[in-house]
C-alpha cells in the first residue's frame, strides 16, 4: 500500500454515519452538491463556506438575510397563534406564543406556513432521565425480584436497547425548546441556517455575513455542540467527536 493510499484509507475511515448526515444537512440548506464526502473528511469549516460560495454562486447581498428571516418567521408566527406580530420581537420568547399543551401541533403549523424546514423540538430532561433509569431498572427488578438469570452483559445490551424503544416511544412527548433557538430571533437565525439558499437566491449572500455563520450553526447541532465552539477552524468530523 502506498502512503497515498494509506491517507486516503485514513480519511475515509473519518466519514461515519453522523459526518454523512452533517453532509446532507448542509447540501440541502445551501443547495449545492459537495460530491464524494470521503474527499471532504478533515475540511475546515471556513474551507467548506468558501467552496459553498463558488459552487452556489448566489448573487450579490442586497439585503440583510437575517431580517428576511425573522420577518418570515414573525409572519408565520402571526398565521399560528393569537399573537399579532407587531408584539413579536426577535427577543420575545417562542414558550410566551406556543403555549406548552398545543406546541406539537403549532410547530407543525409554523413549519407549513413557512414552507421550510425548521429544527424539530426536543424531549424534556425529565423525561430523558425516567427513561435511562426506566431500562437497566427493568431488568434489575426481574433479575433481583423474579429471579430471572440475567448477566451484566444481558442487563447491558437489553438496557440498550429498551433504552432505543422509550426514547421512541417519547416521541409525542417532545415539547422542549432548544436554549439555541427558545426566541423569535434564535429560531429565525436556526431557519435561515436550514434552508440558507430559500433566502440567499432571491436576496443575495455576503461569506461572513452569512455562510459562515449558517454553516457554524449547521455543524454544531450536527455535533451536539455550543455554537461558540465552532470557528472557521474547526476541521470536520476530526474536531467535532462524531463519526
Amino acid at each position: 500500500m502506498t502512503l497515498l493510499d494509506a491517507d486516503v484509507k485514513a480519511s475515509s475511515s473519518l466519514v461515519g454515519e453522523d459526518t454523512w448526515e452533517l453532509f446532507e444537512a448542509i447540501e440541502s440548506s445551501f443547495g449545492v452538491n459537495l460530491g464524494d464526502y470521503e474527499v471532504l473528511a478533515g475540511i475546515r469549516v471556513g474551507e467548506l463556506a468558501s467552496r459553498i460560495g463558488a459552487m452556489a454562486s448566489y448573487p450579490e447581498e442586497n439585503a440583510c438575510l437575517s431580517s428576511a428571516a425573522f420577518y418570515r418567521v414573525r409572519r408565520a408566527l402571526e398565521a399560528v397563534s393569537s399573537v399579532p406580530a407587531r408584539l413579536i420581537r426577535p427577543a420575545t420568547k417562542l414558550g410566551s406564543i406556543l403555549p406548552w399543551r398545543t406546541r406539537r401541533r403549532d410547530w407543525r403549523k409554523l413549519e407549513d406556513a413557512l414552507g421550510l424546514r425548521i429544527p424539530r423540538l426536543m424531549i424534556t430532561g425529565l423525561i430523558l432521565l425516567l427513561c435511562l433509569v426506566a431500562a437497566p431498572g427493568l431488568l434489575i427488578s426481574l433479575r433481583v425480584f423474579l429471579h430471572w438469570h440475567l448477566n451484566a452483559g444481558v442487563i447491558f445490551d437489553g438496557s440498550f436497547v429498551m433504552l432505543i424503544f422509550l426514547m421512541w416511544v417519547s416521541i409525542p412527548f417532545a415539547r422542549s425548546i432548544n436554549s439555541e433557538w427558545e426566541t423569535v430571533g434564535g429560531l429565525a437565525k436556526a431557519v435561515l441556517a436550514l434552508n440558507y439558499a430559500a433566502f440567499a437566491v432571491p436576496h443575495g449572500s455576503s461569506r461572513e455575513r452569512g455562510i459562515v455563520p449558517g454553516l457554524r450553526f449547521l455543524v454544531a447541532a450536527g455535533a451536539g455542540l455550543d455554537i461558540e465552539k465552532i470557528t472557521e477552524e474547526t476541521r470536520i468530523p476530526n474536531d467535532l467527536n462524531i463519526y
